[in-house]
């Protein structure tokens, strides 16, 4: 598979083909082409799927759409797909790894609050990243580099996988259907139903019509509207709860919604997370996974030497070519040298979401970034190289781009982007929703 992209252009492959990459902004070059009108043609229609299915995002505001469908380039989808689930199956590693190795515990010190029932996991060696959806950034197959897992409850994977499906019912659809582009599993309609029950029935909780399956938020419920809908099609009895409700307590099935912004949150689940560790409740991306890979240190320890003894030759080989320079800032890199690169970093906390707590050295002037990175507050926070965007000319000015990759059980099942004029690429920062689609059937959803 690398072979075989290597000889038809190699890492200088840009990450879309050039007829499957149909960005309709107003002035950018894919407008003026046949498929750009079709796209436009089509636009209006998914717009009104947004507003009929009634979509929202963590804030409650509807989520912005652009008129750009893209299809990977058909040499470097199945390559950019082997070097994700690569990466990953080594965060992986670092989960089964952290309890019992006191060098990587120290390093990425996940709060007291967490690393309580992490540590209590009864089955480490058995631990799995479940669900997460690694972002990427760069414009080919050798610059695209990921820059964070979501390995706790990812959002905007079930609106991905609905707007993708719209296209498909617009007027676009016959131009995917002319090119051969298969559906991606994050389309079926009930496709996280489907997984969190196959996920149950795996660990004894038989599926059974009218059961009662838990979805357990804190401070928000971004998307569980969708996921509620899902589970009632497949005659199931979703209930909405804090995991610190005793109500809570007869329920076996369930999907926990939290990042842990403030870990003292946890101290007030004690039965919550008993029963999760037992087993007796079982949630996808266990509590003993979920801290730990959610920590966004877990890219420094990727990307710093000292920790390769726990790679094999090709993971390393997939981490050199996926991951960016990642450090921790006190311990990796120093904020003198930090504060010398500054416009070549990003900072970010270890446990942060929606683009909050990330620090962008080319945005932040000099001063101010040498004061930041050498303030005590932010010792042991991740320092990141800046990895360029793709960049897509409009009338507008110059809009970057991302990429995303959902994934279910090490897989991918599908991909997604963001279009943003600012350099945090995030739908809570204003980033628009598009369409990116592989060329190749992807694994089911399992």
């Amino acid at each position: 598979m690398e072979r075989s992209a290597l000889v038809e252009g190699g890492e200088g492959l840009p990450l879309f083909g050039v007829e499957g990459d149909v960005v309709a902004l107003a002035g950018a070059a894919g407008g003026a082409t046949a498929a750009g009108r079709q796209v436009l043609d089509g636009f209006g229609y998914v717009r009104s799927r947004v507003v009929a299915e009634d979509l929202r995002l963590s804030d409650g505001s509807r989520p912005g759409v652009v008129p750009a469908v893209s299809v990977l380039d058909p040499r470097v989808e199945p390559v950019l797909r082997d070097r994700i689930q690569t990466v990953v199956r080594c965060l992986r590693e670092l989960v089964r790894r952290y309890a019992g190795d006191g060098r990587l515990r120290d390093f990425l010190d996940v709060p007291e609050a967490l690393d309580r029932w992490v540590r209590a996991e009864p089955a480490p060696e058995r631990l799995e990243v479940d669900w997460c959806r690694p972002d990427l950034l760069g414009e080919t197959l050798g610059t695209v580099r990921v820059l964070e897992f979501n390995a706790s409850s990812p959002g905007g994977m079930l609106n991905m996988g609905m707007l993708t499906r719209f296209w498909r019912e617009s007027a676009f659809g016959r131009v995917l259907e002319e090119w051969g582009v298969p559906p991606a599993p994050l389309e079926s309609p009930t496709w996280f139903a489907d997984w969190l029950l196959d996920y149950g029935q795996a660990r004894g909780v038989a599926r059974r019509a009218g059961r009662q399956v838990g979805l357990f938020h804190t401070r928000g419920r971004f998307e569980f509207a969708q996921m509620a809908r899902q589970l009632r099609d497949r005659g199931q009895r979703p209930v909405l709860l804090s995991p610190g409700a005793p109500d809570g307590d007869e329920l076996r099935l369930g999907y926990l919604k939290y990042i842990p912004l403030a870990p003292d949150d946890v101290r007030g689940w004690e039965a919550f997370c008993a029963r999760a560790c037992d087993g007796d409740l079982v949630i996808p991306n266990a509590l003993a996974a979920r801290w730990v890979a959610e920590n966004k240190l877990c890219l420094a320890a990727l990307s710093d030497p000292r920790f390769r003894y726990l790679f094999t030759q090709r993971e390393c080989a997939a981490l050199d070519a996926l991951v960016p320079f990642s450090r921790k800032l006190g311990d990796g890199i120093t904020a003198a040298d930090a504060t010398a690169e500054r416009e070549r970093l990003v900072l970010k906390a270890p446990y942060s979401c929606r683009g909050e707590s990330v620090v962008m050295g080319v945005d932040t002037p000099p001063a101010l970034w040498k004061r930041t990175v050498g303030d005590a507050a932010h010792q042991g926070w991740l320092v990141q190289e800046r990895v360029a965007a793709g960049i897509v000319e409009t009338a507008d000015g110059p809009f970057l781009r991302d990429l995303v990759a959902p994934m279910l059980g090490g897989r991918v099942i599908g991909y997604g982007g963001r279009f943003s004029s600012e350099h945090l690429l995030n739908a809570a920062q204003g980033g628009r929703g598009a369409v990116v689609l592989s060329p190749w059937a992807l694994a089911p959803v399992s």
